[in-house]
């Protein structure tokens, strides 16, 4: 099931009431419930991971101390606190244009990726938006010695490209909500060089399953 809805923040004084968008995503088989916050930045609307009601069961990591909690019966270590609030600030939006055929690309920080993928791909890449809203994902470099190597590193790389299909309809739910759904795949580079794409078609392209939402008694849920 997929939820959305608000809570009022607290209030400051004389100031106007404003309230958190939260987005709840709850799953029977295996039981858990994800709480993201829906939090403004720089005119769009993105997740934010807040909690989760079974640690080994979320794609990433939450922040603060474990505790004990059951959903469904089933008695698992939680993480974060559901009823976080977020309230209005300034954000920075990054952009650069690497060269014409790819365009213009937008800096997706990692934190509004978290719970959607894999951290050890969170971590791993530094992640722009394309003008058609694909994403990709550079691999970050650990082998930089010094400063006037960057960008000319040769060394072979992987780059993660999402690419979303997007749900037909408009949003008439008066939550900023897009739905669509994403096909994530790491694809062998020749080079690190960003501003090009020289594919290794000597290893292969590999795509991510996803084994939370595979239908139950099939193979991949098995797993």
């Amino acid at each position: 099931a997929h939820l959305m809805g608000w809570i009022q923040n607290p209030s400051k004084g004389d100031s106007n009431f404003t309230h958190t968008l939260k987005e709840v995503m709850v799953s029977h088989n295996p039981p858990v419930i994800t709480v993201f916050n829906v939090k403004e930045y720089g005119r769009r609307h993105l997740r934010t991971l807040e909690y989760t009601s079974n640690m080994s069961l979320c794609l990433h990591e939450v922040s603060g101390e474990p505790y004990p909690d059951r959903v469904g019966g089933v008695l698992a270590m939680s993480g974060g606190i559901p009823m976080t609030t977020v309230t209005p600030e300034p954000s920075l939006i990054i952009t650069r244009a690497l060269n014409s055929e790819m365009g213009t690309q937008t800096h997706i920080p990692s934190r509004f990726l978290a719970g959607l993928i894999p951290a050890c791909l969170v971590e791993k890449y530094i992640f722009w938006q394309s003008e058609d809203d694909n994403i990709i994902g550079y691999e970050i470099s650990n082998k930089i010695e010094n400063v006037s190597e960057i960008g000319v590193d040769s060394e072979s790389s992987t780059r993660l490209k999402i690419t979303l299909a997007k749900h037909k309809g408009s949003d008439n739910s008066g939550f900023c909500n897009t739905i669509a759904d994403g096909l994530v795949q790491r694809i062998a580079m020749v080079d690190s060089e960003e501003e090009s794409e020289n594919v290794d078609k000597n290893r292969p392209t590999l795509t991510l399953l996803n084994i939370a939402t595979a239908p139950a008694g099939s193979l991949l849920k098995q797993i």
